[in-house]
């Protein structure tokens, strides 16, 4: 008895002392050996990076962002017109996405501001993980279809979720040619409630039909 209450006070005294600093805030660390050499060639690499141009210099934070949040993953940038395209691919990089692909809109949010206040122009940041935003947009357009044929079966209006602005754009473009129906945007802010209602000449029209 006396040996195993030793042991576990040994195992007390080993335990680092709780300081207010979260034992987790250095993700880096779950990438085993590499961390060390991946995150000095990363810091290396910066350096010499951002000098070579706008879209490189952004490609080479984002790599630093993925590297800290653990995920082994490849970072790729590429100019296509008025847009920047960063993409991820590579091992968890749900991390990276999200919940509703909140987490990747935040830090595409945040690399836009980094871009902006670095280079002084408006260049849009598109940011996307393993083609999720291809995924989301499919998704959204058979929301707005099963939603649509609901509501002119109901005759009445239906709320379609709280999207941001992208989001609500999709459902827009998908419903825009249909007579029957009509969306509308309502709230404030980024968030905003998506309303799928009956077009009320197109419901007269049909109901004369």
């Amino acid at each position: 008895m006396e040996g195993h209450e030793k042991e576990r006070d040994e195992s007390r005294e080993e335990r680092p002392e709780r300081t207010g600093e979260r034992l987790d805030a250095y993700p880096v660390r779950s990438l085993g050996e590499r961390a060390d050499v991946e995150g000095g060639r990363i810091l290396e690499e910066f350096e010499k990076k951002r000098q070579e141009g706008r879209t490189e210099y952004i490609r080479c934070i984002l790599e630093g962002i993925v590297f800290r949040m653990g995920i082994d993953a490849e970072v790729v940038g590429a100019e296509t017109g008025e847009e920047i395209r960063l993409y991820v691919k590579g091992n968890n990089t749900g991390v990276l996405i999200g919940k509703h692909g909140r987490t990747l809109d935040a830090v595409q949010y945040l690399l836009t501001k980094i871009y902006q206040r670095r280079f002084g122009e408006g260049r849009r940041i598109v940011l996307d993980a393993e083609e999720y935003r291809k995924r989301r947009a499919e998704a959204l357009e058979n929301l707005a279809f099963r939603l649509g044929e609901k509501v002119k079966r109901k005759r009445r209006p239906m709320v379609a979720g709280v999207f941001n602005p992208r989001d609500r754009r999709i459902i827009h473009m998908a419903l825009r040619e249909d007579e029957l129906l009509e969306t509308e945007s309502r709230g404030d802010g980024y968030y905003k409630k998506l309303l799928i209602r009956p077009r009320r000449e197109g419901l007269e029209r049909d109901r004369g039909d």
